[in-house]
């Protein structure tokens, strides 16, 4: 049974551990998906805010983004679930000279051990999509976000993910693969609105994207590598469906037939007070 990989993580083999730690650096190298993030960070009070909780942290990418720039010179806490992730984030962060500024901490989105009102802003990159339950982990960031604090949401709506292929039927296929194996919470971007207003925060900004590889592919097709395998695995998709599906995939960029998109969503709320 296909299950987010994301939210089973601590479950992963290394070497798939691994691969999705390259994934997740890899987005942090990539013009595009780095200037969606900082649109949404520039809309935050980063000049005034002393302290900074980022949930979901992983490989510690979008930290070391917060702490580089001119704007932010508080410190961050960066929650998450899998301790793997949280040692290469702490590597990489020293090797950035951003040590003394982090503390990278192990913990469960839903149940946040951290005191109610302590952070100035509270960012969630890409995680409520494979989160459990998605209100909880809205409700514990207005938790922790001081009266008048900034909570800030982004990522894909990953039912609008899609590659593709000359095949329709396992085109088809390999989009609910990636959905099954890959995403716990496809649609949930579409849902922010309202969990947002039942966290008891007020909407303030929004930025919407879409993220395009139309003749080229590196974004998505080194996607499809990362989760190829992961979709073969879970049995969502014979073995042999995907690497043809791979193989067509590298072909189309050759030939400049490549096409994959996928919208994605940035949400700024603050807590009244």
């Amino acid at each position: 049974m296909a299950r987010d990989v994301f939210r089973f993580i601590n479950e992963l083999e290394p070497q798939a551990l691994e691969a999705i730690g390259e994934r997740l650096e890899f987005r942090g190298t990539d013009a595009t998906f780095s200037e969606m993030r900082d649109d949404y960070l520039d809309e935050l009070p980063l000049d005034s805010a002393r302290t900074v909780l980022d949930v979901g942290c992983g490989t510690g990418v979008e930290v070391r983004a917060l702490l580089a720039r001119s704007d932010f010179a508080g410190r961050v806490v960066a929650v998450d679930q899998s301790p793997a992730l949280l040692e290469t984030a702490r590597s990489l962060a020293a090797a950035a000279g951003f040590q003394d500024r982090v503390d990278f901490v192990v913990g469960d989105a839903h149940r946040l051990d951290l005191g109610d009102g302590a952070f100035d802003v509270v960012i969630a990159h890409t995680l409520l999509s494979h989160v459990a339950d998605p209100a909880t982990a809205v409700r514990e960031m207005a938790r922790v976000a001081r009266p008048g604090g900034i909570v800030a949401v982004f990522d894909g709506d990953y039912a609008s993910w899609t590659w593709s292929h000359p095949d329709p039927a396992l085109a088809a296929a390999m989009d609910e693969g990636f959905r099954a194996a890959a995403v716990a919470k496809p649609r949930v971007m579409r849902e922010m609105p309202s969990l947002l207003g039942e966290a008891g925060l007020e909407l303030e900004a929004t930025r919407a994207r879409v993220y395009a590889d139309i003749g080229r592919g590196r974004f998505f097709l080194t996607a499809a590598e990362t989760y190829g395998p992961l979709i073969a695995r879970s049995g969502a998709v014979p073995e042999v469906d995907v690497g043809r599906w791979l193989a067509d995939l590298r072909r189309a960029l050759e030939d400049g037939a490549f096409f994959a998109a996928c919208n994605y969503y940035a949400y700024v709320a603050r807590r009244p007070g």
